[in-house]
């Protein structure tokens, strides 16, 4: 009888350590397939005199503003990181940026030229920043202009 109390205890353990273990992976589980991923950050501005060769490989320009500088002329780069590990921005956040240097050169009167590079485009929201940026440029040039008048 003793015998049979004993093997019915080590039982018991065993299968509420067996249930334990499941319950434990389940919960593993489902916490994995409820974390959703944030999407890479793909863009950066990038600020220089000159977009060389070796900048082309690790990132594509998706837009760029000309602007005078103490040291000469500067460049602004809104561009697409190819390089995983170097992206720093998401395209709102990079679009901005670049779209307050455009609003600071134009108000400080040392905007040169913007241009978009509509052949590195790609997908309907780079489009779309694309646009945003060429219409801020278009309005703050007519406000410049008008209050020269």
């Amino acid at each position: 009888m003793l015998w049979f109390g004993i093997v019915v205890c080590v039982l018991m353990l065993g299968i509420s350590g067996y249930l334990a273990y499941r319950n434990s992976k389940l919960i593993a589980e489902k916490k994995q397939g409820a974390y959703i991923s944030v999407p890479p950050a793909e863009y950066t501005v990038y600020m220089t005199k000159v977009f060389t060769e070796e900048d082309r490989r690790t990132m594509v320009p998706l837009g760029s503003l000309e602007y005078h500088d103490l040291n000469g002329m500067m460049r602004v780069i809104l561009c697409r990181v190819t390089d995983e590990d170097r992206g720093d921005l998401k395209l709102e956040e990079a679009g901005s940026i670049l779209i307050n240097h455009i609003q600071q050169s134009l108000h400080k009167g040392t905007f040169r030229t913007y241009h978009t590079e509509e052949g590195s485009l790609q997908g309907q929201a780079e489009m779309l920043m694309a646009d945003r940026i060429a219409q801020v440029v278009g309005s703050e040039l007519q406000l410049t202009h008008t209050n020269t008048k």
